[in-house]
């Protein structure tokens, strides 16, 4: 049963920033770590930010890049008012970022994400309560992010979590939008819809846009300026129109224009290059006589209820790179978690290298990344003492920490989640597998760990002859990269196949596409929802949990039919 259609309430009117005021100035703004009053906190670190001079009138939608590390998160935090500096280093509509608290009804900051434990089990609509509900604004981002309003925010995903937070941060309209990596757990269309509504904000309210990202898939044309952090420094603030160095790029025909310029910029942070791929006396796999990956007549549902997974049949070799695509609720995620043996199915209808997926061990034969590490699941450990002394000083290890930028004295369950989940993918990439399944391993990284892991994975399948089931919503770093293709769409396999043989790419790279591979990617996805219609699955109310039952079962056991 779909909800029903809302009456617009009346919003109030969003407070007015001073008329003639530049929305930001830096003058000589300067930051480190430290200086606290405990022991803990009184040593000062190295510097976050140097003299950053930086002015921004109102309407622009500005492009925030750099390294890990670089400074972005720290900008964007002051500008926030959540870090103390000296009044006259930030200012906001001629008022300081940080003393003024007047500037609250003016800015909106997104940068720090929620936490699970901080929840009662309070589901969506009583979060945003019933009269910002009611609010056109407020049903046009439910559906752009595709939420479900009888959500329980303490028993969903982190990729869930994360848009009921920026729903709950959009809410209300404000003069400034501060956005620290808001898009790392959207599919391609409700990334594009998110980036549209932000472009209306700008361009018919005046609003001011402040977006961090490493994901630059279409931000050539949304953004009106650019800022290029390196080593805490600012390397390069201009209107897009003049970063010639883009310009040429386009001129020349490079594919993914865009990232290509952020990549060179940000392989200069890290001395120019990538680390050298490792040599190492790790065995050949050998040969199979079976596929390594295969699915037949797969079809599976959770709690007895709608089939996540209809009929799905695929089969995959040795040293494959495989691609898998599709919108959100396409099946990848559940496809990902059974072939991983995380999920109960009936024999013979998934394997792994001719055992089945559940049914026989396959720990020593599959390394699976779908499942974050929470930060109480961890004694006071550091990664080396994880890891273990031995696996910790093996060259491979060595690489993947040098590429995955990890000290490994970091205290797990003290570091950032973004650090904790490089820790998490270097301790399962720390020993070799055949099979490698990884759902969204990249969103946290920036574009030198992430081209590093992706080379790494290149490596182990044309080195050792593993094979990489690989799903993502990220498509401006993958061109050349997968050998293989997995479309899915509600449930189903659409297309399984080499990607030499996908017409639709070849003719987009044969027209120049400057992005081929998004290109084809974002039809197929704009496509499906086109001709889904009205259709809002999101708005189906599920009134039987009472508070006491976490929703979808990830707390507890739950029903689920395989056949």
């Amino acid at each position: 049963m779909c909800g029903p259609t809302v009456p617009a309430a009346v919003q109030p009117a969003p407070a007015l920033a001073p008329v003639g005021e530049n929305v930001l100035e830096c003058k000589d703004l300067n930051y480190r770590y430290g200086g606290g009053a405990t022991i803990a906190t009184r040593d000062f670190s190295a510097p976050k930010l140097v003299d950053v001079n930086l002015t921004f009138e109102p309407g622009c939608r500005v492009l925030v890049a750099g390294a890990n590390g670089a400074g972005k998160s720290t900008l964007l935090s002051i500008m926030g008012g959540q870090k103390m500096v000296p009044r006259d280093e930030c200012k906001m509509f001629g008022k300081s970022v940080f003393h003024d608290g007047s500037l609250n009804e003016l800015r909106m900051y997104c940068g720090d994400w929620w936490a699970t434990d901080f929840f009662f089990n309070l589901s969506v609509a009583e979060l945003i309560g019933e009269e910002r509900l009611r609010s056109p604004r407020v049903q046009e981002l439910i559906d752009i992010m595709q939420i479900n309003t009888s959500w329980r925010i303490n028993a969903i995903s982190d990729g869930q979590r994360r848009r009921c937070q920026l729903l709950e941060c959009l809410a209300e309209e404000k003069q400034v939008y501060i956005l620290d990596e808001i898009t790392t757990d959207l599919d391609l269309f409700a990334r594009e819809g998110l980036l549209e509504f932000l472009r209306k904000e700008s361009e018919e309210k005046g609003a001011t846009i402040f977006y961090a990202t490493h994901i630059f898939d279409y931000l050539a044309h949304w953004a009106t300026h650019v800022v290029f952090f390196e080593d805490a420094k600012v390397m390069r603030s201009c209107r897009m129109e003049e970063l010639q160095e883009f310009h040429d790029l386009v001129a020349s025909g490079t594919k993914c224009p865009l990232y290509s310029l952020m990549r060179e910029w940000v392989m200069h942070t890290y001395a120019g290059k990538m680390p050298e791929q490792i040599h190492t006396d790790e065995a050949m796999l050998a040969p199979s006589e079976v596929p390594v990956l295969e699915s037949r007549d797969l079809t599976f549902a959770y709690n007895g209820g709608t089939p996540q997974l209809k009929n799905v049949t695929f089969s995959f070799g040795r040293g494959e790179r495989i691609l898998v695509v599709g919108a959100n609720g396409a099946g990848k995620s559940t496809l990902l978690s059974i072939l991983g043996g995380k999920r109960m199915i009936r024999r013979n209808l998934a394997k792994v290298m001719g055992a089945d997926c559940f049914s026989d061990p396959t720990d020593d034969l599959v390394m699976y990344c779908g499942d974050w590490w929470r930060t109480k699941f961890f004694m006071n450990l550091t990664i080396s003492q994880l890891l273990g002394e031995d696996v910790a000083a093996t060259p491979r290890v060595v690489h993947l920490a040098e590429v995955l930028q990890i000290d490994m004295t970091w205290m797990i369950n003290e570091v950032s989640d973004g650090q904790r989940r490089r820790c998490q993918l270097l301790e399962i990439l720390s020993k070799p597998r055949p099979v490698y399944l990884m759902d969204e391993i990249t969103s946290d990284l920036d574009l030198y760990a992430r081209e590093g892991i992706l080379s790494f994975l290149r490596a182990e399948c044309e080195v050792r002859g593993a094979t990489i089931f690989y799903c993502t919503h990220i498509f401006d770093h993958l061109e050349g990269w997968a050998t293989q293709l997995l479309h899915m769409s509600k449930g189903e396999v659409v297309r399984q196949c080499p990607m030499s043989e996908v017409a639709e790419y070849a003719e987009a790279v044969a027209s120049n596409d400057p992005t081929p591979l998004y290109s084809v990617i974002r039809k197929w996805i704009y496509s499906e929802y086109s001709g889904d219609g009205d259709a809002k699955p999101w708005r189906k109310i599920d009134d039987s949990l009472d508070g006491r039952v976490p929703n979808l079962g990830l707390a507890g056991p739950m029903m689920m039919m395989s056949g």
